[in-house]
């Protein structure tokens, strides 16, 4: 066997293999500045960072995306909008408890009805007139049901029917 002729069958696919290997690096190296440019235009409003970002990808190949996960902003767009709305939203609750469920804008304790949007908070007992939420069945203060007639407590009820069944023996 003679090694320069394999070596001399061998020298054309090597070569092929060492260009596809540079095209492969340089489609990552355009990949990864595509990358970089997407990462921190979703980032960062600054055109001059934005700018340097990619500078740093295209002049440092590898190194520049390195260098850039190290120094890019933690939080996306996105992120710091979402977050803002989510502390606005806590903030308004722990400030003003008393918001329509509707439009969400302070109201008082006592309307019946939200002045914004119309939307009915809570309704008046018809007998009593004090004001009451929709969601409760019997009026806590009065005891009316709506109905007409007043509910007797649990604890009546069954003494009266333990009377009952005493009589029936």
């Amino acid at each position: 066997m003679d090694f320069r002729a394999i070596i001399a069958n061998l020298a054309p696919v090597a070569s092929v293999l060492a260009w596809m290997l540079l095209a492969y690096l340089i489609l990552l190296w355009a990949a990864s500045v595509l990358w970089t440019y997407r990462d921190i235009h979703s980032r960062s409003e600054d055109v001059a960072v934005q700018v340097l970002a990619v500078t740093l990808a295209l002049v440092l190949p590898f190194g520049g995306v390195l260098l850039h996960l190290i120094l890019r902003p933690r939080q996306t767009l996105a992120q710091k909008y979402e977050r803002m709305l989510e502390e606005e939203y806590l903030r308004r609750n722990l400030e003003d408890p008393h918001v329509c469920p509707t439009c969400q804008r302070a109201v008082d304790p006592e309307f019946i009805l939200c002045p914004h949007c119309q939307t009915a908070l809570r309704r008046r007992c018809a007998a009593c007139d004090r004001v009451i939420d929709l969601t409760w069945s019997v009026c806590p203060y009065c005891g009316d049901d709506g109905a007409g007639s007043l509910p007797r407590p649990a604890y009546r009820q069954r003494v009266e029917t333990e009377r009952m069944n005493l009589y029936d023996r």
